[in-house]
């Protein structure tokens, strides 16, 4: 399983902090998160800044990021304000 955790806005849309989710890619943990959660994400997930075990997934694979058990995935809001 994947551990996953959410922070910033993100905590709010999902109404919870961390989940666990079996996936093999960034890309498909995406999908899975939304099946479970049953809330349209796709979007907000994508824009979200992503690490894969406290590295940014920009310098690895992005969403092509292979993923194994014991994982931890953390998304992040961007930052917005003005």
């Amino acid at each position: 399983m994947i551990s996953v955790c959410f922070y910033g806005t993100l905590r709010a849309h999902f109404k919870m902090t961390h989940l666990e989710v079996e996936a093999y890619s960034v890309k498909e943990l995406i999908v899975a998160i939304e099946k479970i959660t049953e809330v349209a994400c796709r979007k907000e997930l994508k824009n979200a800044l992503t690490f894969v075990n406290e590295i940014n997934f920009l310098s690895l694979k992005k969403h092509n990021t292979a993923l194994k058990p014991g994982d931890k995935v953390t998304f992040l809001s961007p930052a917005s304000g003005g």
